[in-house]
């Protein structure tokens, strides 16, 4: 079943966000990836996205964006919320 994920990032910021780019350049080729987007919030910063499955994002969060975090930064705290349906543009 699809989820939303969001991720809390406590003193989180544009800057730090702007360092894991190569991280995103990557992530529409992940298993199950649908969609992405990040902004500040009133504790930092935060990360909302879509995936086929919580496995799918978990994978690629622990192969991709772990070893990518910075030094010292706090680890997001993650929620994940089942979604009855994703609608998405139809190709061409």
């Amino acid at each position: 079943m699809a989820v939303l994920m969001t991720a809390q990032i406590p003193g989180g910021t544009k800057e730090m966000m702007d360092g894991l780019r190569p991280v995103l350049d990557h992530i529409t080729s992940a298993t199950g990836f649908i969609v992405h987007g990040n902004g500040p919030s009133p504790e930092g910063w935060r990360v909302t996205e879509m995936w086929d499955t919580q496995a799918d994002f978990e994978a690629w969060f622990e192969t991709s964006v772990k070893p990518a975090f910075p030094d010292g930064a706090p680890m997001p705290s993650i929620t994940f919320d089942e979604l009855n349906e994703v609608v998405k543009p139809e190709r061409s």
